[in-house]
């Protein structure tokens, strides 16, 4: 996972080499396939990423919105979750 080991705080940001997936305390950038979404979930935040810089901020920050609410439903509750805007 990262530096933190055990944390549950993490956010959404896109970055062009990078998964979407950062831990919130750390900074460090995590490797979705170590979170329990499913593969539709993870192909949608990979897509998202890759049109970060080639679509409008407000498509992109509204799709980094809508995808952080299914990340956060899928993951539960004891996980918070959160976007930084682009």
């Amino acid at each position: 996972m990262c530096k933190c080991q055990s944390t549950n705080s993490f956010k959404l940001e896109a970055d062009f080499v990078a998964d979407p997936i950062w831990c919130n305390v750390c900074g460090w950038n995590l490797d979705m396939d170590e979170f329990p979404l499913n593969d539709d979930l993870k192909s949608e935040l990979y897509h998202w990423k890759e049109q970060y810089k080639k679509i409008s901020m407000n498509e992109h920050n509204a799709m980094g919105q809508s995808l952080t609410e299914k990340v956060r439903e899928e993951l539960g509750s004891e996980y918070n979750v959160i976007f930084v805007t682009g």
